[in-house]
C-alpha cells in the first residue's frame, strides 16, 4: 500500500512539473493596461471604458485586462502623457489639441466649428490627409489606438446668460490646457482659463472662472451645474478624441495583442458614439431639472467670431488651414 501511494506522489510530482512551464507561459502573456481619464465615474466615457475592458478581456481569454482609473487619479492630462511616453502601461485619453504640439496641423480637427455632425468628423479624421498626420504621432511617442471617440457636443455653461459672444466679454471660463482650447473660450467670447477638469468645479465654487466649455454629460456628471445655471447651446465643437498608448509600450506587445486591443478599441468607439448621441439631451434636461436654463442661439455669430479669433494666430498650420477644413466639409 505504502509502495502504491509512493508511485502516485511521484507520478503527481512528476505531473505537476511537467505543467509548470505551461502555467508559467500562460501567466507571462497576461497583460493588464491602465486606462487614465478625468471623467467621472458613471459619465459615459467612464462607461466606455468599462465597456472596453469587458470585449478585450472576453477576446483575449482573460488575457488583457485594462484597468480603469477615473477622476484623472493618476494625474491630469499632461502628467499621464508623460508617463505613457516613457513606456507605462498605461492608455489614455488625449486631445488633438495637445497632440497638435508635436504634429501641428492635427490641431484643427477640433478647432471651433469644424464639423457639425459626428459623421462629417468621423469622415475628417479618417481622410488620408489626417490619417498621415494621425500616423506621424507614432515617432513623436505615441500610438493611437481609436481616432475617432465622439467625446460629445461642446457647449457653455455660464453664471451668466448669454445670446451672442459679446456678452460674455470679461467672463473666464475654465478651458482644457491645449492651445487650440483657448479659442473654443475666445469663439465664444469668453477669455481662457487652462486647467484640468479634476480643478474646474473648485475654481467655479471659489469664483476663479464664470463658467466650463464642455459637453452635457461631462457637465453633468462632474456637478457644474451647481455652480452656473445657463447651459448656452454654442455647439462650438463637435468633439472628437483619440486614445492613445505610447509608442515604447505598444512596440512590446505582440501582434496579437495590438490586434485585439484595436479592433476592441473600435467597436468600444461605435459603442460610446451611439451612448453618447443618445444620453446627451437627457443630460440636458437632468441639468434642467437641476434648475438650468438652456439658452439656445444663434450659431452665426459665434462662427463669424471663431473667423476672426482664429485668423492669423496659427502661424504653425499650413497656410489656409482652417478655413480649407471649414469649406472641404461643406
Amino acid at each position: 500500500m505504502k509502495k502504491l501511494i509512493s508511485i502516485y506522489l511521484v507520478a503527481f510530482i512528476v505531473f505537476t512539473f511537467l505543467l509548470l512551464p505551461v502555467w508559467h507561459d500562460t501567466q507571462a502573456k497576461s497583460l493588464e493596461i491602465m486606462v487614465a481619464y478625468g471623467n467621472q465615474p458613471g459619465e459615459p466615457v467612464d462607461q466606455a471604458v468599462h465597456h472596453w475592458a469587458k470585449l478585450l478581456k472576453e477576446r483575449s481569454n482573460g488575457q488583457i485586462k485594462l484597468k480603469p482609473f477615473p477622476s484623472s487619479q493618476l494625474g491630469d492630462e499632461a502628467t499621464v502623457q508623460e508617463q505613457a511616453k516613457m513606456g507605462a502601461n498605461i492608455i489614455t485619453i488625449s486631445s488633438y489639441g495637445s497632440l497638435a504640439d508635436l504634429v501641428p496641423d492635427i490641431g484643427v480637427i477640433n478647432a471651433p466649428y469644424v464639423g457639425t455632425n459626428v459623421e462629417q468628423k468621423v469622415k475628417l479624421v479618417h481622410s488620408k490627409k489626417f490619417s498621415d498626420l494621425i500616423s506621424q504621432l507614432d515617432d513623436k511617442g505615441y500610438h493611437v489606438i481609436v481616432r475617432d471617440f465622439y467625446y460629445g457636443t461642446r457647449q457653455l455653461l455660464s453664471k451668466t446668460k448669454a445670446k451672442t459672444p459679446a456678452d460674455m466679454n470679461g467672463k473666464k471660463i475654465r478651458v482644457q490646457n491645449a492651445k487650440i482650447a483657448n479659442y473654443w473660450a475666445l469663439s465664444v467670447g469668453a477669455t481662457p482659463n487652462p486647467m484640468a477638469l479634476s480643478e474646474a468645479y473648485t475654481a467655479m465654487s471659489q469664483g476663479i472662472v464664470s463658467g466650463i466649455e464642455n459637453p452635457p454629460g461631462t457637465l453633468y456628471g462632474g456637478k457644474f451645474f451647481e455652480q452656473a445655471k445657463y447651459l448656452i447651446l454654442t455647439n462650438h465643437d463637435v468633439h472628437m478624441t483619440p486614445w492613445i498608448i505610447g509608442t515604447a509600450f505598444w512596440k512590446s506587445l505582440s501582434a496579437e495583442q495590438q490586434k485585439m486591443i484595436t479592433e476592441t478599441g473600435i467597436e468600444m468607439s461605435q459603442y460610446a458614439s451611439d451612448l453618447i448621441k443618445g444620453t446627451e439631451q437627457e443630460y440636458i434636461d437632468k441639468m434642467v431639472a437641476e434648475g438650468v436654463e438652456v439658452v439656445t442661439v444663434e450659431v452665426g455669430p459665434y462662427l463669424e467670431n471663431a473667423l476672426q479669433v482664429m485668423k492669423g494666430n496659427f502661424p504653425e498650420w499650413t497656410d489656409g488651414l482652417y478655413e480649407e477644413t471649414l469649406n472641404s466639409l461643406k
